[in-house]
């Protein structure tokens, strides 16, 4: 049975958090650094969307270098979808953007994720209340004075 993705919890970004990610070669049993910098735009229970300024085949499998809530985590995935970023948008971060589904194998796995995606979506909810709080109480001080 296939869920409609909008169904599945996602976190949306609005400033992309800066990750690493490397690409599994299945012929290697070589360990390979986590060389490529990206930026993640979503992320929720079951994949992200990201960009980087890379070319990736569709179903090609990744390995995720993530620190969501000051807890480093490693994931991997499947490049599921792609396209090209326009480069005329000023909010471009990189060449490319990709949805990756998450290989969840345990019951473990899916708990962490939904923890440390559960925590950073409480934790960026509760600075955004912060700076609003902020930001009202500039502006009552301005008004005063």
């Amino acid at each position: 049975m296939s869920r409609n993705k909008r169904q599945v919890f996602r976190q949306q970004l609005d400033v992309p958090l800066a990750a690493r990610m490397r690409v599994v070669e299945k012929s290697s049993s070589a360990e390979l650094e986590f060389h490529h910098k990206i930026y993640i735009h979503d992320i929720g229970l079951e994949g992200l969307g990201f960009s980087v300024d890379l070319e990736v085949p569709i179903h090609t499998d990744m390995e995720f270098a993530i620190k969501l809530n000051d807890e480093p985590f490693h994931i991997k995935g499947e490049v599921v979808w792609g396209k090209p970023n326009d480069p005329n948008d000023p909010n471009t971060r990189a060449s490319h953007f990709f949805g990756v589904k998450f290989y969840l194998k345990t019951d473990k796995e899916s708990s962490l994720i939904f923890q440390e995606v559960n925590r950073f979506a409480i934790k960026r909810h509760r600075r955004k209340q912060e700076i609003r709080e902020m930001m009202k109480e500039r502006l009552k001080k301005q008004a005063e004075g």
